[in-house]
C-alpha cells in the first residue's frame, strides 16, 4: 500500500465522511462545504477517492450513473487510526486550557468560578476552601 496523505482537512474528512455511510462524490463535496464553508474542487477529491480504491480501502460500485464509495474492513481500521490520531492533536490542544479547580481538584474546561485570584469549579468549592 501506498503511503496516504491526510495532510489536508478536505482529504481527512473525505475519510471520516466514509466512517459514517457509504457517499457519492459530489455529497462528500457538498458535506465538505457545509463543514468548511468551501466546496472543495472535483479535481482534490475524486483522484483522493481513487488513490484509496487503488489501496483496497474504498471500494466503489455504480449506482445509476453515480459512483458510490464506502470503506472496506482494511478502510474502517485506517480510519479509526486516523480519527485516533487526530483525536490525540486535539485533546493536547484542549488540555493545555484546562485549569483544575483549587478545592476539589476537578478539571475545569471553560468557565469556572474565580474569586480571590484563584480559579474554582463553582462556588461552593470557593466558599469551602475559604471557610
Amino acid at each position: 500500500m501506498s503511503e496516504i496523505n491526510l495532510s489536508n482537512v478536505n482529504r481527512l474528512l473525505t475519510v471520516l465522511l466514509l466512517k459514517t455511510k457509504e457517499r457519492h462524490g459530489y455529497e462528500i463535496m457538498d458535506r465538505i462545504e457545509g463543514v468548511t464553508g468551501k466546496r472543495p474542487s472535483s479535481s482534490h477529491i475524486y483522484p483522493f477517492l481513487s488513490t484509496l480504491v487503488e489501496n483496497s480501502l474504498v471500494d466503489e460500485r455504480k449506482d445509476g450513473r453515480k459512483k458510490v464509495y464506502s470503506l472496506t474492513e482494511e478502510g474502517e481500521r485506517f480510519a479509526d487510526e486516523k480519527v485516533d490520531s487526530f483525536g490525540q492533536i486535539i485533546e493536547a490542544s484542549v488540555l493545555q486550557k484546562v485549569s483544575e479547580c483549587e478545592s476539589c481538584g476537578c478539571e475545569i474546561y471553560s468557565g469556572g468560578y474565580e474569586e480571590e485570584g484563584k480559579l474554582y469549579c463553582c462556588s461552593h468549592c470557593a466558599t469551602a476552601n475559604n471557610s
